[in-house]
């Protein structure tokens, strides 16, 4: 069986899109694991060829292909045999696409929740003459967060939601793969909110069923099918997440960040803080105050069978 990773990326709520450019993603892919993000993806490739393998398809990429795989979507890419041991160059755009439409729909919600529910369930690889558009607005996003000049942040909010937009009005030819359904995909997003609203409190299975309206049973069966682990994994993910947070901007004792996100018994906070990220809370406190730029881009993972 192949490993299914979870990739977690903390984006800022100031600043809900994060950029992955430069240099550094000058490398050799098709190294890793299937995985998948809390986040929607956006990326574009400099140069290489290959295909995206995503859930069962494998859709073809070469320079100038740009893809907008949604959270919860697993993939990976595949150079091909050819290219297999090269370097390629891809960059990424990772969207809080909830935060970015309610700012950009903010006086009709009702328009936010279709769009948020369309754009969940569209996965798109586009070839060069359909993404001519989408790349130039992922660069200009690309250089004002690199640049960060007077009110980047704003600007950076007005790109993404025509980013998205743009996605959002691409026909169904262009739409190579659909997520789950609808209702699958409604009640798993009542979990995630369920969790992300209750993490600091004594909850499990129970709550989660209740919170869609579902056996414990059922309820399990369709967060696992939708998010490729359990609704307990995922607070546990949520609640180690919002510890990292408390770590690196506050000056708390590791007892009263373990009590804040849920773990009253400290034994059990240490061991699934280490289990999700590798090192201890001490360790993830020093690391984050030697160098607090690269905070937001902390990767925690999960590896599931797949």
């Amino acid at each position: 069986m192949q490993k299914a990773e979870y990739r977690y990326y903390e984006i800022s709520q100031d600043l809900p899109v994060m950029a992955l450019s430069g240099k550094k993603w000058e490398i050799i892919y098709g190294t890793d694991n299937m995985h998948f993000h809390n986040c929607l993806e956006i990326g574009y490739c400099h140069y290489g060829n290959g295909t995206i393998c995503v859930a069962e398809k494998e859709l073809p990429y070469h320079a100038g292909t740009i893809t907008f795989i949604p959270k919860n979507t697993p993939h990976r890419t595949c150079p091909t045999p050819e290219e297999r041991g090269k370097k390629q160059k891809w960059e990424y755009l990772f969207v809080d696409v909830e935060e970015i439409l309610k700012r950009g729909f903010v006086n009709v919600p009702e328009k936010y929740i279709y769009v948020e529910q369309n754009l969940s369930k569209k996965i798109s690889v586009l070839e060069n003459a359909g993404s001519t558009k989408a790349a130039a607005l992922m660069q200009m996003i690309i250089e004002e967060i690199q640049l960060r000049q007077a009110n980047y942040r704003y600007t950076v909010s007005t790109l993404a939601f025509n980013l998205v937009l743009f996605f959002d009005r691409l026909d169904n030819e262009n739409i190579k793969f659909q997520n789950n359904s609808r209702e699958t995909s409604d009640y798993t997003r009542k979990i995630i909110s369920y969790i992300e609203l209750h993490y600091m409190e004594d909850i499990g299975g129970k709550d989660f069923a209740r919170a869609c309206n579902l056996s414990e049973t059922h309820m399990r069966r369709i967060f696992i099918e939708s998010a490729n682990i359990t609704p307990s994994e995922y607070l546990n993910l949520v609640r180690i997440k919002k510890a990292c947070e408390m770590l690196a901007k506050e000056k708390c004792s590791i007892e009263k960040v373990s009590n804040s996100v849920g773990y009253p018994v400290i034994s059990t906070f240490m061991r699934n803080f280490k289990k999700i990220t590798g090192i201890s809370p001490n360790a993830w406190r020093r690391k984050a105050l030697e160098n607090p730029e690269n905070v937001a881009a902390y990767q925690v993972s999960v590896f599931k069978g797949w």
